[in-house]
């Protein structure tokens, strides 16, 4: 979303060594976070709003959004944002609130529905009918909204991205160098001086030597769960988890009975320590998925069978004529009841548990569990524990890094994102299919068939044309409790809650500037972006990335923004 001040996300950059190899397991290994202190977590008041004023009569019923992106705010004049809407969205009209009120050089604001003001600078009449379409629609034979790509160049190699086609026929220097593993959102290609380029969904362009077109992201979706779901269940977690016939004795070398494929769902139906390793006694709900996903990439996706011809998954026979069937409970993503957290509001029917331990994500509305899947938490940096309020949903948005983080990524148009800590957010990825174990760099990723699915649950809904939306009072919204119950303290409150602290990423950034500087030889100049640029067709001087972050739903000045 487009605003004056803009907040850059985290998250795993795409490595096409550790991708395009075969999938294998790895232990669901947490780095544990960093908490603050208690006295450094300090209590969020929600926003001290005046009463609505009293809506003027209007002919008008409908607007047209007429900029990129129309803010829109929970009163008519400087207050919280509580969205944002596109360009060409049909807003319907409540009402209008005239004046000279500050903030809108028309003195007009417009009351839309379900909520919300847009000032009139920024819409203009139209008799035609509101929109009623999401603004991200699923693409044809996809999990996703966009067609990426990948740039898989040299290490030592970096790519221009220009801002505009203009931009790269100007011989203008690019907005950015893109590295290995970076993805853009593409709409199409074009030619120019006998070189082919992307144009992305966003209009900036990269060449189109040294990408690779990707799938449609992961077939993998969770389960919904309703009163006739055995819990508690689970996930096989290896690509062929071993089972015996009874729980193999401490000192004694077992043979393994059978094999049960990776993601098959067995019901939990008893456990057993031996030594201090627990054995899950397990009967087969669900056979394994096909594994239809194969390589991220489209070009390899022709090598594998398409879903249509993939061969029906069927139960481990084997495994379902033993008598008994055990299973170490490493080789399982457990789902299990989890009592409603004292931490969670009364007031808020809707919640998620996110167990870093298990790695597997539970919607509940009030008590009740309503839908689970696999999730793949912090692996190079901790996803935070502790109980926190979905601060913004945004329909879409691009991923980078931080100015103080010093390993630079770039992930374009990351779907379904729904945060619920500073940068952190439950969130699609399609750059991978490892849901399950750890991967990311510190948000929850979960395959784009969830993250929809979330992004859709978690109240409210986004409605029609707009790209994204803040609740006001942070106490009422559905609330994010992200624990690990493998800990002995699987309870703890390591962040603040609300979006990011200015003033604190602000000091993070001067003092990443000042190591930096440190780090120099005495006389030094910093010297990034010095690599080869590929696919350039005109001489470009090279240049170091801009700290342009990614377009973050964010709090205008007077908005009173939850402490840290």
């Amino acid at each position: 979303m487009i605003r004056t001040t803009l907040l850059a996300l985290v998250l795993l950059t795409p490595s096409f060594t550790a991708l395009a190899r075969p999938w294998k397991p790895h232990p669901i290994h947490i780095i544990p976070g960093q908490p603050l202190k208690p006295e450094d977590i300090k209590p969020y008041t929600p926003p001290n709003l005046p009463p609505e004023p009293p809506l003027e009569p209007t002919e008008v019923k409908t607007v047209e959004v007429k900029v990129p992106e129309a803010i829109v705010e929970i009163r008519p004049w400087l207050s919280p944002m509580v969205g944002n809407a596109i360009e060409g969205a049909r807003l319907p009209v409540r009402g209008v609130v005239t004046g000279n009120h500050h903030g809108c050089s028309s003195k007009t604001w417009y009351a839309v529905a379900p909520f919300g003001y847009v000032c009139g600078r920024d819409v203009k009449p139209t008799s035609e009918a509101p929109s009623t379409e999401s603004v991200l629609k699923v693409q044809p034979d996809s999990r996703l909204p966009f067609r990426y790509v990948m740039v898989l160049i040299k290490d030592d190699v970096k790519m221009p991205l220009w801002t505009t086609l203009a931009d790269l026929k100007n011989g203008v220097e690019p907005e950015r160098l893109l590295k290995k593993g970076d993805t853009i959102a593409v709409e199409k290609t074009i030619n120019w001086e006998g070189a082919k380029f992307w144009v992305s969904v966003e209009g900036n362009v990269i060449p189109f030597k040294g990408t690779m077109m990707m799938g449609g992201g992961s077939e993998w979706h969770g389960l919904a769960i309703t009163a006739a779901t055995p819990l508690p269940f689970g996930w096989v977690t290896p690509e062929k988890a071993k089972v015996y016939s009874a729980p193999p004795q401490k000192g004694v070398k077992a043979v393994p009975a059978a094999t049960l494929d990776r993601r098959t769902r067995v019901a939990i139906v008893g456990e057993q320590l031996v030594g201090r390793k627990k054995w899950l006694k397990v009967t087969i709900a669900a056979p394994a998925p096909p594994p239809t996903f194969g390589d991220i990439f489209a070009d390899s996706a022709r090598r594998q069978p398409k879903p249509a011809d993939a061969p029906a998954a069927t139960e481990d026979k084997t495994a379902a004529s033993l008598p008994e069937i055990w299973i170490s409970a490493d080789s399982v993503n457990e789902v299990r009841k989890l009592e409603r957290p004292k931490t969670v509001d009364p007031r808020v029917t809707k919640w998620i548990d996110v167990d870093l331990g298990e790695q597997v994500l539970v919607e509940y509305e009030n008590d009740q569990p309503v839908y689970a899947t696999l999730v793949s938490s912090g692996r190079t940096i901790a996803t935070p524990m502790g109980t926190y309020p979905v601060w913004a949903k945004v329909s879409a948005i691009t991923m980078k890094n931080q100015p103080y983080e010093d390993k630079e990524y770039f992930v374009n148009k990351v779907p379904w994102v729904t945060f619920f800590q500073w940068h952190n957010a439950i969130h699609g990825a399609y750059w991978h299919d490892r849901f399950g174990v750890t991967k990311s760099h510190g948000c929850v990723n979960v395959a784009p068939i969830d993250a929809k699915q979330v992004f859709e649950w978690v109240s409210p809904p986004l409605p029609p044309g707009w790209s994204g939306l803040r609740p006001v009072d942070l106490l009422l919204s559905p609330t994010v409790v992200v624990r690990n119950s493998h800990m002995r303290r699987q309870f703890r409150q390591d962040r603040p809650i609300g979006p990011p602290d200015r003033e604190l990423e602000s000091e993070r950034a001067k003092e990443a500037d000042e190591r930096r500087a440190e780090a120099l030889p005495p006389g030094a100049a910093p010297a990034p972006g010095t690599a080869p640029v590929a696919g350039a067709p005109v001489a470009t001087a090279p240049a170091t990335p801009p700290q342009n972050p990614s377009v973050v739903p964010a709090p205008t000045p007077a908005t009173p923004a939850p402490a840290p």
